[in-house]
C-alpha cells in the first residue's frame, strides 16, 4: 500500500495489536471506498510494530462509521513503512512498522451496503458487517517494506 488517499472513504471497522508477536492489524469495510470498486473487506496487517497511536474525540454516539479521508503511506526510516489515517467524524490512527501487508477481501454473506448505524447495537448490526471470523476470498494482496 504505497498510493495516496488509497483507503479513501472506507470505514474502519476494528483495530487488533499482539505485543507478543510485534504485529497489529486493521479491518476494514470496502463497500464504500472510493478506489476499490472490487471487494467489500480489506485487512491491513502490519509486522515489526515501532509505533501505533489512536486519537479522537469521544463521540455522543455508542455505534458509528469512521470513514477514511485521508490515508498516507510513507517511509520514515530505510527500514519503516508508516501510515498516516484521518477519520470522519473524528479519529487520526497512526502506524508504523517493519512491513505492511494488504488484502482486499470478498467476505461472504453480507450485504451490498453496509448498515445504518444510528439507533442499533453492535450485536444488531453485526451480521451485515466484514468481520475477523467472515469466509472471504482473497480478491488482491500486497506487501510493502521501508518502501
Amino acid at each position: 500500500m504505497k498510493e495516496l488517499d488509497a483507503l479513501q472513504d472506507a470505514q474502519l471497522l476494528d483495530s487488533r495489536f499482539c505485543p507478543t508477536a510485534n504485529r497489529a492489524a486493521l479491518l476494514f469495510d470496502m463497500r464504500t471506498a472510493a478506489c476499490y470498486p472490487l471487494g467489500n473487506a480489506a485487512i491491513l496487517i502490519v509486522q515489526g510494530i515501532r509505533s501505533l497511536r489512536w486519537s479522537g474525540l469521544p463521540q455522543g454516539r455508542s455505534l458509528m462509521a469512521f470513514s477514511v479521508m485521508t490515508s498516507r503511506p510513507s517511509r520514515v526510516a530505510d527500514d519503516e513503512w508508516m501510515m498516516d489515517l484521518r477519520f470522519f467524524p473524528d479519529g487520526e490512527y497512526s502506524i508504523g512498522g517493519e512491513r505492511a501487508d494488504f488484502h482486499l477481501l470478498e467476505a461472504d454473506g453480507i450485504p451490498e451496503a453496509p448498515p445504518s448505524y444510528p439507533g442499533r447495537s453492535l450485536d444488531e448490526v453485526q451480521h451485515e458487517l466484514p468481520s475477523w471470523t467472515s469466509t472471504c476470498t482473497v480478491l488482491q494482496s500486497a506487501t510493502t517494506t521501508g518502501m
